[in-house]
């Protein structure tokens, strides 16, 4: 395993307008959020969204626990029926509190914290491959991975708390 050096990891904070409007279900992404993402070199070609909501990306599996999503995969993105070491590309964005989960999207009795959908994004990434985050919770570090990113992101004007980004790149 490469030695990871803390002071190299990627940090910042970042603003984004509200969402984009084209889709206003509830946890889209901020407006210009994942043009960010690939701006900044964090993207995979086999992509796969665990608690994937109403995500937009039709190239990528969707994997999510809400039928009204309309998932790739119907299941909880806890414990998938995926392949190991299947993707480069994994973004985890989960409801973050369990009011949240239940208010929103009827879900609170599959809420877990960031870890316990990190510890399935480790199994199913291919080695070199990223883990990526968007939650309230700043997650531990990822087995056999290290931070490469560390951002707060928020939005103006404020629909919601500044959450942590974090991007994992899984070693070799």
């Amino acid at each position: 395993m490469e030695k990871w050096d803390k002071d190299k990891v990627f940090r910042t904070t970042k603003c984004f307008g509200s969402w984009s409007g084209r889709n206003p279900y509830n946890g889209s992404f901020p407006a210009g959020f994942m043009k960010w993402v690939k701006n900044n070199g964090w993207w995979g070609e086999k992509r796969c969204y665990l608690c994937a909501g109403m995500v937009e990306d039709p190239e990528a599996m969707k994997v999510d626990i809400n039928p009204e999503t309309k998932p790739t995969l119907l299941e909880d993105a806890r414990k998938t029926s995926l392949p190991d070491e299947e993707f480069d590309w994994i973004m985890l964005d989960p409801p973050y509190t369990k009011e949240l989960a239940e208010k929103l999207y009827g879900t609170g009795k599959y809420y877990a914290g960031i870890n316990a959908f990190t510890k399935e994004a480790s199994r199913i990434c291919k080695p070199g491959g990223l883990i990526i985050t968007l939650t309230y919770e700043i997650p531990k570090r990822v087995k056999d991975s290290n931070f490469i990113a560390v951002c707060g992101v928020y939005q103006v004007p404020a629909v919601s708390h500044m959450r942590c980004f974090t991007v994992s790149k899984k070693q070799d």
